[in-house]
This record gives C-alpha cells, structure tokens and sequence, in this order.
C-alpha cells in the first residue's frame, strides 16, 4: 500500500464521551502507524505524498461537499445512531461519502435499513483496560460507606430515560433497603446545570405522587477529573442505565473494564459485546421516540429523534425493577457477572479498533483504483 495521509475532523476537544472516542480512535489509527492529523488540511500545503483521506466525524449534513472534495481523494463518515432509522435529512448526504465507518452490528443494520448503499465498516469503539480497572482507588462520596451502589453515567437527555432509572428505583427501593444510586450526568444548556437537574429530578418525583421514604439518590452534575470518573466505576457494584437506543455505550464498556456488571436495555449496540454472563438484560418493547416524549423530564432532541418511522427500544418497568433487586440481593452474583466483564473487555481494546479503522481506509483506497 503505497503512503497516504487521515485527516481526521471531528469533535476533538468534547469532554464527553462522544470527544473521548474521537481522540481514541485517531491514536490508534496513528499507533497502527498512519499518518493522521487532527482537524485541519494546513499539513498539505508542504506537499504531502499519497492519497488525502479525510475521515469526517460530524453530523453528515453538516459537510461542505465543494470544499472537501478539492482537497481530499477519499472522504470517510464515521458516524454512530441510535433509532432504527436514520433522520431523513441524513440520507442523501450520506451517500455522498466514499464509506461509512460505525461502531456497531446495530448501526450497519440501521443505516442499510434507512437506503444506505456505500460500503460500510464496522469498527468497534476499545476501551483502555490499564486505565479502567477493577483495582482503581474508589472515589470517596459522602451517603455511600457500606451501602450496596448503584452508578449510572449518561447526558441529561430523554433518550437515556433518566424518568424510568429514577422511577423504579423509588418504586422498587425504601429507606430501609441498604442501597443508594450515583447518578452522574449533565446538561446541554448552559443553565442546565447541577442544581437544575436536581430541581427537575425533584419535581419528577412529586409529580409520580412519591410519598414514602425512599432510598436515597446523589447526583453529581458537575464535571469530573478522569480520576474521579473511574472511581465513580469502581465505587459502584452494579451500573445501570434502562437506556433507550444506544449507538455503542461508552459507559458500558468502561464499567465492565472496572469489574462491574451492567444492567440495561438488551437493545442497540451494547449488545455486541453483553451477554448473560457480564450482564443483567431489561427486556424491551420497540415504541415510538415521540410516545414518551410527553413525559420527558430531560432534553429531547425531538428534531432528531422524533420523525415518522423511527422505532427505539422502551425498557419494561417491571423487569428493571427484578433486576435492581437481583442485584441487591446477590452481590456475588455481581461479583462474577463483573468478572466475566473484565474478562471480555481485555480482548475490546483501542488498538484493535485502530487495526479495524486502517482495514477500512486500506479496502477504501483500493476499491478507488
């Protein structure tokens, strides 16, 4: 394979979840030893030799076709969803690219169901198991000393289904059960800050007419060090989150990486890598995005998320609320699951998706011939 030189544009200084696997993936690609660099074409102007890949990782809607298309030989999406159908704006864009790189069996499925026809790759998002680790320092939080935790990590969005994790953990859990959940999360505005979530999270809760004593809940609305994040894994015994579509689940893999277990929704890309084994499964029905809405304590994204023909997966309420208990009541049950999990991610790294990606853009550069 003759030289060629990755552009990579995409959400490079996010600190979330979505700028943390963008910086991943470009530094496996570089560690597979590729040519990559970070968000500009300046690096051309000196003369580079070989093909001018631009991996493009935004909102395909969002590209300037003209421009990119005088600069590079070859333009690459690298592109995640979580409906069953991709918004309808995306479709004709989406064709334009030269290959679709996604993350998940899910999303290749996706995308082919809503008239994708390019080639498209799945390459797998990693995760660091040196750094996420069972054997990590617990992060210290007040109210959790000796009581069973629950932890979950999401953006403060109705997707997530933040009203179904709160409502059967109140429903389900008392005072008087030893348990607390960690919920850490964020908002999207810049008032949308610790104290408001807190304030619709209470407000949520009068408004179910929650009178009794239920367990307790910490939230943390705040952004923390990576440190503090993969203690906040290892302080947990168990992590939830009855999400309701998934591209990958980010979260997922680092909780198992820690030794923890996961209970979730057994719909969308998490399901490429949980199993019975590392895992407790929430059954689901496929509903509508916009026929729960209405009820959504949380940012909805309704202009993505709510357009005819989208189906994503509603967690059934009964059976997260067995699974919370099971866990509870078996903490060596978690113990194992957790294990397991551990045991699986060692083979779900970075450099592995690095391979993946350079497999991709090799294939691409060839088909071009």
């Amino acid at each position: 394979m003759k030289p060629y030189h990755v552009v990579w544009k995409g959400p490079v200084h996010k600190v979330s979840g979505l700028g943390r696997a963008t910086r991943a993936y470009a530094q496996s690609l570089k560690r597979q030893g590729v040519a990559v660099s970070m968000g500009t074409s300046s690096h051309y102007k000196n003369g580079t030799q070989g093909k001018k890949v631009l991996i493009y990782h935004h909102i395909p809607s969002s590209i300037q076709w003209k421009k990119e298309r005088s600069i590079y030989d070859l333009i690459i999406l690298n592109t995640v969803w979580e409906t069953s159908k991709i918004p309808k704006g995306w479709l004709p864009h989406m064709n334009k690219f030269d290959a679709i790189c996604v993350p998940s069996t899910h999303n290749k499925r996706t995308l082919r169901n809503s008239g994708v026809k390019v080639p498209i790759f799945i390459v797998p998002h990693g995760v660091n198991t040196k750094e996420f680790h069972p054997k990590n320092k617990k992060m210290s939080l007040p109210g959790t000393a000796g009581r069973f935790t629950f932890v979950s990590v999401f953006g403060f969005q109705h997707r997530k289904n933040p009203e179904g994790l709160l409502r059967a953990y109140w429903e389900e859990f008392s005072s008087k059960d030893n348990v607390v959940l960690v919920i850490k999360t964020n908002g999207f505005g810049a008032h949308e800050n610790e104290r408001w979530i807190q304030t619709k999270i209470a407000q949520y809760k009068k408004r179910l007419g929650i009178q009794k004593d239920t367990a307790p809940v910490i939230i943390i609305g705040r952004q923390l060090s990576d440190s503090q994040l993969k203690g906040l894994h290892t302080l947990g015994d168990v992590f939830v989150l009855p999400t309701r579509g998934e591209g990958v689940g980010l979260p997922f893999l680092e909780a198992l990486a820690s030794g923890v277990p996961v209970i979730t929704t057994s719909w969308g890309g998490q399901m490429d890598f949980l199993t019975h084994n590392n895992s407790f499964l929430i059954p689901y029905q496929l509903r509508s995005p916009s026929s729960s809405m209405n009820r959504a304590i949380s940012k909805k994204f309704s202009n993505l998320f709510g357009q005819k023909g989208q189906l994503w997966a509603e967690p059934n309420l009964g059976g997260l609320k067995k699974l919370m208990r099971k866990a509870y009541q078996n903490p060596g049950l978690c113990k194992q699951k957790g294990r397991q999990g551990r045991k699986d991610m060692l083979h779900l790294s970075w450099d592995r998706a690095g391979a993946l990606m350079k497999h991709a853009i090799e294939e691409v550069i060839r088909s071009k011939k």
